[in-house]
């Protein structure tokens, strides 16, 4: 059996496990148009995701108060849960590469800051069941990345140290969670944000395909 570095691996979802960029687009859009909000173009996005889903509707409705943030909100969940897996895939690679770590023994969990429901329902639809020891996203009560303790609760949960640990994700928001939680990061440039972004932010190292994962 192949033996790797790290026990477990925790990856981000959005630009990292799966390119949800054009689900999230549209959906956000539509809720934007239902409001009375103009739509964006899709490239636009790549740099409003990533800090949960209040943070997006915030930044789309630029202005907008916190009733109509949360009415726009509650109609981008119900559009999003029905269209989230309507043109998201995965990257290539990226299940033969996890299949090889879960058979290695590596432990496999994925934080994101997306609503959870979506979350399972995307990871699920994708990778099916089994794959992920656990896949936790944006709940009622828990904390969004950078905030480290989700991730950290998770590791502990498993038995494993954060130094023996690597976090996977296409953000500074990744980066950042991996620095709080005492971890090792990895900046992937397959994903929505720039290499220099990942750099700045302080990754120990940059993937360029998912391959990469299996040589650190």
């Amino acid at each position: 059996m192949i033996q790797f570095k790290w026990e477990a691996i925790v990856l981000d979802l959005d630009g990292t496990l799966a390119d949800t960029l054009h689900d999230i687009a549209e959906s956000t859009n539509a809720a934007l148009i239902k409001n009375g909000y103009p739509p964006y173009d899709i490239n636009r996005y790549r740099v409003m995701v990533g800090n949960g889903l209040q943070r997006l509707i915030e930044r789309a409705a630029n202005g907008a108060d916190e009733a109509t943030v949360g009415r726009i909100m509650a109609d981008f969940v119900a559009i999003y849960d029905r269209d989230c897996l309507k043109s998201t895939k995965v990257y290539d690679g990226m299940p033969e590469v996890l299949a090889i770590l879960r058979k290695a023994g590596v432990k496999l969990f994925v934080v994101t800051n997306k609503p959870d429901a979506q979350a399972q329902k995307i990871v699920t639809g994708l990778y099916g069941d089994g794959l992920f020891q656990g896949v936790y996203g944006n709940r009622e009560g828990r904390a969004t990345k950078p905030d480290p303790a989700l991730t950290i609760q998770i590791l502990s949960n498993a038995g494993v140290s954060p130094l023996a640990s690597l976090f996977v994700g296409d953000s500074d928001v990744d980066i950042f969670t991996a620095a709080n939680a005492g971890m090792k990061s990895a900046g992937v440039v397959w994903g929505f944000r720039t290499e220099q972004e990942l750099i700045s932010a302080g990754a120990d190292y940059i993937f360029s395909k998912p391959q990469d994962i299996l040589i650190v």
